[in-house]
């Protein structure tokens, strides 16, 4: 029925319906089974999957996630095939950590996702994949405590300072991201930039243009100034490198490079941190994975670089096709402007580090 991961999407209706996920007993997930003994194993691009597969096999190897998830429970009889998302998701999680093939078909979970209308295709954006699906998913928790718990794991909690440039009215609002959008400058000649750069300018202050900004004094769209700071140390840093230019529907191949451990302490003020929260251990990261973008702003695909958290190893994740790769092979994906269709970081994805965790 597939060759090389890809299915046929119209055969999907002609399937037999596999056991229902209530049938499994709940587990946390044992990340020891399958050729690599880690877990790792491919997801068949069923249907145009190849945005989200990346996505879901972070969550998958992410075990701080799965084992709050796993807490969700045996699904009720009464619960409607449209709340079935998380359920979904965790038995697809069981089903790769017990599959002796090289690649899993989530047939169920593409079912789910299609009833719920939930866009699959994207451009090199693919966090506006990652922000629906996630809404779906956090939506469908039927525990409010749990779903609390999974919400924090991936929020980033800002605190936004906003100065109307005309009158000089300040005032400040509380902002939740699921990830840290940061602008890729575009070089006319190859030029090297930097994760800790772009996050720097993130947090300083920077100038509103008059549609972005609406003053409650003046009572018009003014210009104004922006500084950032962060209200708590995240659980898990999201970086989106913004390479689309939206207004020549172009994608920006500039290298920005991004090391393997991240210390907040270095790269921001201490205004821009959480002042009850500065402690050295907690601020420090190290890069969980990779998702990148081959192609151009209209055509492409994606993969994903993980790094497992049994091993410490690095694991290219690419639909169906799985393998190990180095440290080198991830900073390929650091981008050049002289090679369009090469496999740029689009997402990175950090999470706390060994000491962070002691």
């Amino acid at each position: 029925m597939y060759e090389d991961g890809y299915v046929d999407l119209q055969q999907l209706d002609g399937e037999d319906e596999q056991s229902d996920s209530a049938d499994s007993p709940i587990r946390c997930l044992s990340y020891s089974s399958g050729r690599y003994r880690n877990g790792a194993v491919g997801l068949c691009n069923i249907g145009g999957m190849c945005c989200l597969n990346p996505l879901l096999q972070t969550l998958y190897m992410y075990k701080e996630f799965t084992d709050t998830l796993c807490r969700i429970g045996v699904p009720g009889d009464d619960v409607p095939p449209e709340k079935r998302l998380p359920y979904e998701l965790l038995s697809l999680f069981e089903e790769m950590q017990d599959s002796q093939e090289d690649a899993v078909p989530p047939y169920r979970l593409l079912r789910c996702l299609q009833m719920l209308k939930v866009t699959l295709v994207a451009r090199i954006d693919v966090v506006e994949v990652f922000s629906s699906f996630w809404d779906h998913l956090i939506r469908d928790v039927p525990n409010p405590d749990l779903e609390e718990e999974l919400r924090s794991l991936y929020n980033i909690s800002l605190e936004e300072h906003v100065t109307c440039q005309r009158c000089r009215h300040q005032s400040s609002a509380h902002r939740d991201l699921l990830s840290l959008p940061l602008r890729v400058s575009r070089y006319k000649y190859h030029k090297t930039s930097s994760l800790e750069r772009a996050l720097s300018r993130y947090f300083l202050c920077q100038d509103l243009d008059e549609e972005e900004n609406f003053c409650s004094k003046c009572g018009n769209n003014t210009r104004a100034s922006k500084v950032t700071n962060l209200r708590s140390l995240p659980r898990t840093l999201t970086f989106h490198l913004r390479r689309l230019c939206k207004k020549k529907r172009e994608k920006i191949n500039s290298t920005v490079t991004f090391p393997p451990e991240l210390d907040l302490q270095e790269v921001l003020s201490p205004r821009h941190l959480p002042p009850d929260q500065q402690p050295e251990a907690r601020s420090s990261y190290r890069l969980f994975a990779v998702i990148a973008h081959s192609g151009t702003a209209t055509f492409g695909h994606f993969c994903a670089y993980i790094r497992s958290g049994r091993d410490g190893r690095w694991f290219l994740f690419n639909d169906s096709c799985v393998c190990k790769v180095s440290w080198d092979d991830v900073k390929c994906t650091y981008g050049n402007t002289a090679f369009h269709w090469g496999a740029t970081a689009v997402l990175l994805i950090y999470v706390p580090s060994a000491r962070s965790c002691d």
